[in-house]
């Protein structure tokens, strides 16, 4: 998939959302999501190669270790513009 930081993209739910930040950790993508109308409305996802999708993430610790990455990665995309 050639999703990157900034682009908007429609889920299932037909709600778009806006990449915040991606990371690679452990041969996996993962995504963090911001509702384009609600921010209060994000996700974190994992990219699902094999048929070009994201699944939602509900491992909380996952999501916790993931994080510091997250704002690593959304920090250096603000700072190459």
């Amino acid at each position: 998939m050639d999703i990157d930081i900034k682009d908007i993209i429609t889920l299932s739910d037909n709600i778009e959302y806006v990449v915040v930040s991606k990371v690679n950790y452990q041969d996996n993508v993962y995504y963090y999501l911001i509702g384009k109308e609600k921010i209060d409305n994000f996700k974190f996802c994992v990219e699902n190669s094999k048929n070009s999708s994201l699944i939602e993430l509900e491992d909380k610790k996952l999501i916790q270790k993931l994080l510091p990455l997250f704002l690593r990665a959304s920090r250096k995309a603000i700072t190459k513009e």
